[in-house]
């Protein structure tokens, strides 16, 4: 990679630069500035130069170690007739300096060869032109042989033919043949064991050399490697064998140990399935006990390494490529927990080290993945404890069954975490069951379940919970047959009891095949009903002795009674409160228009009629917070909490229209009547509510002698 060249002008900001040339060094930084100066090198003495390049160069350094001694051995004799003798010394040391330069600084090889066949040939020239020690030159060929036989065997072999040939050929030539080849013999024997002996040393310091590289190598990978698995122990233990941890381990052996075909296989309790890989293009998402060898270590428990997959039976193929595989359990307590799995190519083939390897990460992944899931379930333990507890909170502060019921269907998806969430209760005095809440399903709300049919009916009819993890279609209620169209799902339904007698049922379901429901869910499940029907049966008990005294016996209603109590709290509490304080509320006062001509004419029966049909109106248009009471015969008064004049003179306009346009039905045919309204709002100075009544009252009266069937704000 080229790198550009840092300035001056690189280092400072912007704003220090000036655009009509380069920075003055006061505004410069001082990282700027000590980067511009120039760095002072010392410079290296020419003789150290010299020396470091002979020590480089091998060849260079034989051939000064050649030529000292015969300097030496001149020098003794006064350089007496030296001259070939140093001529050739001179020759030999520049022609290997220059081929240092030339070549390279080479060892090996065919260059490295030819430079010590110059060697010989300077050692054996030396004993042609009678240096005067030339009885011990032979000793010279001794450095030659042995560089040779340290640099390879065939250099070590060339070198001692060479040798032997070339110091033969001196003594021959200064001897005569007879000589030579009777002095031959033990030099031979020497040279060759000489160089057979260098030989084996460097080999075996070279293997010695190679197998401590070898174990260096295989120490810092097995201990990238024990890094590496501790590393996934913590991911484990932090986050459980979820599918981001498992997609981690995954890719650590793939990067870290280089497996290309790594897998892990968790039990679910009737087969293996895939919780993560790396390189199949089509991988085998779940192994039954009897299939492959991976089904084969779940069902003995016990390590399998097949050098070979081709020869093995149960191996079953998920890449053509593979030719080997090493398949490891993942247990605690002998508990399986699943199958950690890893395949290969030829290029790659696995070896025993590779399954020792296997094991060791097993064995902390087993550890890792018992510990995970033990504070998983901890930690799901905690949560749906935490929901249990928000939803008894809730529903024992819930009296009113309405809402109350849509409370416990919700809470039966929150607490749980499923997808639909059904209450069924039985339907007033008919008795049948009927699903009163549904949170996931609304459009079966209402719909009847019989004793018997479906988990629900089954659970009522048999007073014990079902569970069913594969819930067959075939099996489903006709209610359930139009809001859950999956063809299988998981259900748990379980029958709410309270003082021996069935209040209903609660029922749970996923949508998703499989994905069953936990015996800590079950658990709190059951606790989540019991809570329910204890809430329910409450609610009941205070619903019923709560209409007996405030509801109105004809519109079902709330009557004068509680109004006047209701008002008078609220008046009490706004008393208490700053006027910035006060929150906004309005009164809207209904009266029938000419209903006492509608009951000469009809008869009483059928004013009845028309009070309750209003009555229905009303209940159905306000909220369960407004206040919708019968204010004394056809008067009826809504208090709206939180709502300004105009939303009161809107909702009272809604409900005029709707009531001219509603059919009554009476004997003989239907009636139609109209209503007049008066709308008012409290000022946050006033406190009490009986002066928006009032106000009210007179926005009547003004409807009422401005021709009825009309709305007045006063």
């Amino acid at each position: 990679m080229v790198r550009a060249a840092t300035t001056r002008e690189d280092l400072v900001s912007p704003a220090q630069r000036r655009p009509d040339g380069p920075v003055p060094p006061e505004a410069q930084p001082i990282s700027a500035l000590a980067l511009s100066r120039p760095r002072v090198r010392r410079r290296a003495s020419p003789i150290l130069l010299v020396a470091r390049w002979f020590a480089a160069d091998i060849h260079a350094t034989l051939a000064v170690a050649l030529a000292v001694p015969v300097l030496v051995v001149e020098a003794a004799h006064g350089f007496v007739g030296a001259g070939p003798a140093l001529a050739l010394t001179a020759a030999y040391l520049a022609l290997q300096v220059g081929l240092g330069v030339a070549v390279g600084r080479a060892r090996r090889g065919a260059r490295g060869i030819a430079r010590l066949v110059l060697a010989v040939a300077f050692v054996g020239a030396l004993e042609l032109v009678g240096v005067r020690a030339e009885s011990t030159l032979a000793i010279l060929y001794v450095p030659i042989i042995v560089l040779a036989a340290a640099m390879s065997a065939r250099a070590g072999i060339v070198i001692s033919v060479a040798a032997i040939a070339v110091s033969r050929l001196a003594l021959a030539v200064a001897a005569g043949p007879a000589a030579a080849i009777e002095q031959s013999v033990l030099p031979v024997v020497v040279i060759a064991i000489l160089a057979v002996g260098t030989r084996h040393v460097v080999a075996s310091l070279e293997r010695s050399l190679e197998r401590l590289r070898q174990a260096v190598a295989t120490d810092r990978r097995r201990a990238r490697r024990m890094r590496a698995i501790e590393q996934l122990g913590r991911v484990l233990a932090q986050d459980g064998p979820s599918p981001e941890a498992l997609g981690t381990i995954m890719a650590v052996l793939e990067g870290t140990f280089g497996y290309h075909y790594p897998s892990v296989y968790l039990w679910t309790g009737s087969a293996l399935r895939l919780g993560a890989h790396r390189g199949y293009a089509n991988p085998i998402h779940e192994f039954p006990l009897d299939v492959g060898i991976i089904g084969r270590v779940a069902r003995t428990r016990e390590a399998v390494f097949a050098p070979d997959v081709t020869v093995e039976p149960d191996y079953a193929e998920a890449d053509s490529d593979v030719v080997s595989e090493i398949s490891v359990p993942l247990l605690a307590d002998g508990e399986l927990l699943g199958v950690l799995n890893v395949e290969s190519t030829a290029a790659e083939r696995l070896d025993r080290d590779d399954l020792a390897s296997m094991l060791t990460i097993a064995d902390r992944l087993s550890a890792s993945i018992a510990l995970g899931r033990e504070r998983q379930e901890l930690a799901e333990r905690s949560a749906l404890l935490g929901r249990l507890t928000d939803a008894f909170a809730r529903l024992g502060a819930m009296l009113d069954p309405g809402p109350l019921q849509a409370a416990v269907a919700e809470a039966a998806t929150t607490v749980i975490t499923c997808d639909i969430g059904l209450l069924t209760l039985p339907d007033g005095p008919s008795g049948a069951y009927r699903i009163a809440a549904a949170t996931g399903a609304d459009s079966i709300v209402g719909m009847q379940i019989d004793p018997g049919e479906g988990a629900t009916g089954t659970a009522i009819a048999t007073r014990a919970p079902v569970l069913d993890d594969h819930f067959d279609k075939a099996k489903y209620p006709r209610a359930a047959r139009r809001a859950v169209h999956e063809p299988t799902v998981a259900v748990m339904a379980l029958p709410m009891v309270r003082d021996d007698r069935v209040l209903g049922a609660l029922t749970f379901i996923r949508r998703e095949e499989g994905r069953g429901f936990t015996d800590q869910e079950r658990e709190i499940a059951a606790l989540l009903a019991a809570q329910a029907a204890l809430a329910i049966a409450n609610a009941n008990l205070h619903a019923e002795t709560r209409e007996a005294a405030i509801r109105d016996p004809l519109t079902r209603l709330h009557n004068r009674r509680l109004l006047d109590d209701v008002l008078a709290r609220m008046s009490a509490s706004r008393a208490r409160q700053a006027p910035a304080e006060r929150r906004p509320v309005a009164a809207i006062l209904f009266d029938l228009d000419h209903f006492g001509d509608l009951n000469n004419r009809h008869g009483h029966v059928a004013g009845d009629n028309v009070l309750r049909a209003f009555a229905g109106l009303l209940a159905a248009r306000f909220r369960s917070s407004d206040l919708v009471a019968r204010y004394g015969g056809e008067e009826f008064l809504v208090v709206l909490d939180g709502a300004s004049r105009d939303d009161a003179v809107r909702a009272a306009e809604d409900i005029r229209l709707a009531f001219r346009n509603l059919d009554v039905p009476i004997a003989g045919g239907a009636v139609r009547a109209t209503v007049s309204a008066g709308c008012a709002a409290l000022d946050p100075s006033v406190a009490g509510l009986d002066v928006m009544v009032e106000v009210a009252d007179v926005g009547l009266a003004m409807a009422k002698s401005g021709g009825r069937d009309q709305v007045v704000a006063a």
